[in-house]
């Protein structure tokens, strides 16, 4: 039988954790942004960071703020549709359609915009309120067949570790629910997927899994921005962004074909719940070159987050052996763990044409450097925990990398009315994939004296690939790999009040 795992390869495993340990998803999920904000900036395609005058370049341009003449309060009512259609790789494999609906608010916040005593310095605004950073709510489905089982994730994890030194979320629950069995120093642990005690992936499995996501990333934002003789504005933001995330996965895996001995299926069950808050700081200034073309440059601190995960994993295994039909059922305990996370830090660019009072276009162009994210575990005086960070941090700088954000759009105006369109080009954080998600927009609005009324739809598309367990590289040829197309369609309602 192959030689089982060394220690540092079987503590590389465990870092690959899907449920119990911190993975780079996390830091990916966090760290890429979907600024929402309100329908306005939204139906412009998210490019108002050189024009500025909307609650949203709180968390964009902080510069921004100081175009605003009045004070001013809004909210943004939210619907949100994610629709997904994910494939197992698999010759027979076909997709399958699942979706999510929620509503929420995109934002809401007030600005005070007054006059400073100084004669140079035309308007002073402090605002604060809160915008949607990203929404994770998401449902994925899929099923099909390949070759392989979780169960060879087990084994691998397992080796010849003790019994009595099994983790509590995976190893372990599966020896209790007898996914592993027959423990032996030399040969390590047996499974239903192993034959003839040779290598695993010898049958064909038929697999599902369902995965329910929700959740956000908001910001508060306190804001100071000044207007500086109407060539200079410049402002600053506080953020505490604040993070909520939920995922349920149930995995699945059954023998309907009769294909592999003793075993009838297995069903295993992870939760996790992320919650935290963070700090960070943004700088912005535009400078009016002219009444018709502006140009802004904004700069963002990393956010420095605090997060806890309180997780949990089941497992039922059934088979048949000599004794009949058999079937196990074990839960881990409640399992938690504190860290730290650090985003990239954000530069970006842009530039706006005012085009006489018929309307505006815009531009912005956004620098992230995923590969400087960073995790810290706060239990540094653990040798384990310190071997995972630096590991964890290494997987980051090898699989993240550099990517540049395009976001267009533009507004005509007819008398009360407004016209919007835009389009936004999101890169891969990954490093080495050249895959580019993009999301066009409209909106209309209308602008009375004291009140105003603006609506937004967006679609974007989104590719990627999710893997329900992982392997060593060893065994690179059995890893499961989920295509997940995913098409988001929000709608929009902003209500503003000048005060």
């Amino acid at each position: 039988m192959m030689k089982k795992f060394i220690l540092s390869l079987f503590l590389f495993s465990q870092l690959l954790g899907i449920n119990t340990a911190q993975n780079l998803s996390d830091a990916v999920r966090y760290s890429v942004l979907d600024i929402g904000g309100t329908a306005r900036a939204v139906g412009v395609g998210g490019a108002l960071g050189a024009l500025g005058a909307d609650f949203s370049v709180l968390s964009t341009n902080p510069a921004g703020a100081a175009a605003f003449r009045r004070s001013e309060f809004t909210f943004t009512p939210t619907f949100e549709r994610a629709v997904v259609d994910a494939r197992l790789a698999g010759t027979d494999n076909f997709s399958r359609e699942d979706d999510k609906s929620n509503f929420n608010f995109n934002n809401i916040g007030i600005v005070f915009s007054g006059r400073p005593l100084s004669s140079r310095w035309r308007t002073a605004v402090f605002g604060i309120g809160v915008n949607r950073l990203a929404n994770y709510h998401q449902n994925i489905a899929y099923e099909g067949s390949s070759f392989g089982s979780i169960t060879d994730r087990w084994w691998e994890l397992a080796g010849t570790t003790p019994e009595d030194q099994l983790d509590a979320f995976e190893t372990g629950l599966a020896f209790d629910a007898g996914a592993l069995y027959d423990f032996d120093p030399q040969l390590g642990y047996l499974t239903d997927f192993l034959d003839d005690m040779e290598l695993p992936g010898s049958f064909l499995v038929d697999k599902s899994q369902r995965i329910n996501r929700k959740g956000s990333l908001n910001e508060i934002v306190f804001t100071y921005a000044g207007n500086y003789d109407e060539k200079f504005l410049i402002g600053a933001t506080l953020g505490i962004p604040i993070i909520n995330f939920e995922e349920t996965k149930i995995y699945s895996e059954t023998d309907e074909s009769d294909r592999i001995p003793f075993f009838d299926e297995l069903e295993y069950i992870e939760r996790l719940k992320s919650k935290g808050s963070g700090i960070n700081f943004k700088l912005g200034i535009i400078y009016r070159m002219s009444q018709m073309v502006r140009l802004g440059a904004a700069i963002h601190t990393p956010s420095s987050f605090g997060l806890e995960d309180q997780f949990s994993t089941e497992l039922s295994y059934r088979f048949e052996d000599a004794n009949g039909i058999q079937r196990l059922e074990e839960s881990s305990p409640d399992g938690s763990f504190q860290y730290r996370i650090r985003t990239p830090w954000r530069f970006i660019g842009s530039g706006g044409v005012i085009v006489d009072k018929t309307g505006f276009l815009s531009a912005e162009i956004e620098y992230v450097d995923y590969a400087s994210a960073r995790f810290k575990f706060n239990n540094t005086s653990d040798q384990g925990d310190l071997q995972r960070e630096g590991e964890l941090n290494d997987e980051i700088n090898n699989e993240l990398g550099s990517a540049l954000n395009i976001r267009f759009g533009g507004e005509y105006a007819f008398e009360v009315l407004r016209f919007r369109a835009g389009y936004s080009l999101i890169a891969s954080p990954y490093l080495g994939d050249d895959l580019t998600n993009g999301a066009f927009s409209v909106g209309a609005g209308f602008r009375g004296e004291g009140f105003f009324v603006d609506f937004a739809f967006k679609r974007s598309n989104n590719q990627s690939e999710y893997r329900p367990y992982l392997l060593s590289a060893d065994f690179i040829n059995l890893e499961q790999v989920v295509s997940i197309d995913e098409h988001r369609n929000r709608f929009m309602v902003t209500f503003g009040f000048k005060l």
